[in-house]
């Protein structure tokens, strides 16, 4: 045990949204498959980003989902939210592709891919992704770390 505390410090809220966020996460499916983007300065990525003005949350989970993944989506569910530690808050969605376009290459994606479970290689090492997928009853878990 290294003693670094349960999602590097995260909040993680389902069921209700907070009284204001910055940013949404779509956790993308095709399938039972998560589909994830690879940033070209980062790696593996559930699509989302800040909230443009005039934005719900819904409106923010496809239009980033079109952007980095080229994909339209089918019904979004809103799930709940997290903090990070610096009160970065960050809305939760989930939704099915209903269909995928060719990256332009406008956007910072490099890749596109489904994948049975989540990638070695995120992003971010919190573990927020994986405990998303198993608090919601989402496919696409890594087995819990013993």
């Amino acid at each position: 045990m290294t003693g670094r505390q349960p999602l590097n410090g995260a909040t993680v809220v389902l069921g209700r949204l907070p009284e204001r966020h910055d940013s949404v996460v779509c956790l993308l499916f095709a399938g039972d498959r998560p589909v994830l983007v690879r940033h070209r300065r980062r790696a593996w990525e559930f699509p989302g980003g800040h909230t443009e003005p005039g934005e719900d949350p819904e409106a923010t989970a496809r239009r980033e989902a079109r952007e980095e993944a080229g994909a339209e989506l089918g019904e979004v569910h809103v799930a709940g939210h997290y903090v990070l530690r610096d009160g970065h808050t960050t809305v939760v969605t989930h939704a099915q592709v209903a269909a995928l376009a060719p990256l332009t290459g406008e956007f910072e994606t490099a890749e596109v891919r489904a994948f049975d479970t989540l990638p070695h290689d995120l992003s971010w090492d919190d573990g927020i992704y994986a405990h998303l997928l198993r608090a919601l009853g989402l496919p696409g878990a890594p087995p819990p770390r013993g």
